[in-house]
C-alpha cells in the first residue's frame, strides 16, 4: 500500500490529473446545495449554512498554496449538465461575493485605520505644544498626559487594523480566490 507524501492525503482525495485536493461532498439531490429558506435561481442562491461551514472548514485545513476542487455525490439524482452547469456557476458567484465583501471591509479598515493615524498626529503635536507651554498647572498637566496616551491608542489601533488583523481578512480573501477557481465535479449513485 502507497503511504501518503502529504498528511492531508489521508482525509482528502487527491486528484491524479491535477493534484487537487478534492473536498468530497455527498448529499442526495441538487437542492441540498443551497439554503432551503431562499428560492431564487441556482446560480443567485445563498449556499446551505451546513455546507458552508464544511467547504470552509476544510479549505482552512488544506494549505493555501494547494488548489482544492469540490466533487459531489448525489445519491437521488440522474446526471443534468444543465443544473450542473448553473450550481456550478451558483457557488463560483457565492464566492465571488463573498470576496467583494471582504475587500470592501478591508479598504473600510484601512480607511478607518489613517483617520486614526491622523487624530494620532494631532494629539502628539497637541501635546508638544502644551509641554513648551510654561508653568503647567495641573489640569493642563493632566490634559497633557491625556492627550499624550491617547495619541498612543489611536496609533495602536491603526497599527493592529493594518498589521495584525488584516493577516486573517488576507487569508480569508485567498481562500475566496481559491474556491472561486475551484472546479466543481459530480458523481451519481
Amino acid at each position: 500500500m502507497r503511504k501518503p507524501k502529504h498528511y492531508l492525503e489521508q482525509f482528502y482525495t487527491v486528484d491524479k490529473k491535477s493534484g487537487d485536493f478534492l473536498i468530497e461532498i455527498k448529499l442526495k439531490e441538487y437542492d441540498d446545495i443551497f439554503n432551503n429558506w431562499d428560492s431564487s435561481v441556482y446560480n443567485v442562491r445563498d449556499l446551505d449554512s451546513s455546507l458552508k461551514s464544511f467547504i470552509s472548514d476544510c479549505s482552512q485545513d488544506i494549505d493555501l498554496s494547494r488548489n482544492v476542487g469540490l466533487r459531489f455525490h448525489l445519491s437521488k439524482e440522474q446526471p443534468d449538465l444543465d443544473k450542473e452547469e448553473t450550481i456550478r456557476e451558483g457557488i463560483h458567484k457565492y464566492y465571488e461575493y463573498l470576496l467583494f465583501v471582504e475587500r470592501k471591509n478591508i479598504t473600510f479598515k484601512r480607511r478607518q485605520a489613517f483617520l486614526f493615524m491622523l487624530i494620532s498626529s494631532v494629539f502628539i503635536i497637541g501635546s508638544f505644544y502644551l509641554r513648551n507651554a510654561t508653568d503647567l498647572a495641573l489640569f493642563q498637566h493632566f490634559l497633557l498626559e491625556s492627550i499624550t496616551v491617547g495619541s498612543w491608542i489611536f496609533m495602536w489601533e491603526a497599527f493592529y487594523m493594518l498589521f495584525i488583523n488584516s493577516r486573517d481578512e488576507l487569508r480569508k480573501q485567498k481562500e475566496y480566490k481559491r474556491l472561486i477557481r475551484a472546479p466543481i465535479l459530480y458523481s451519481y449513485d
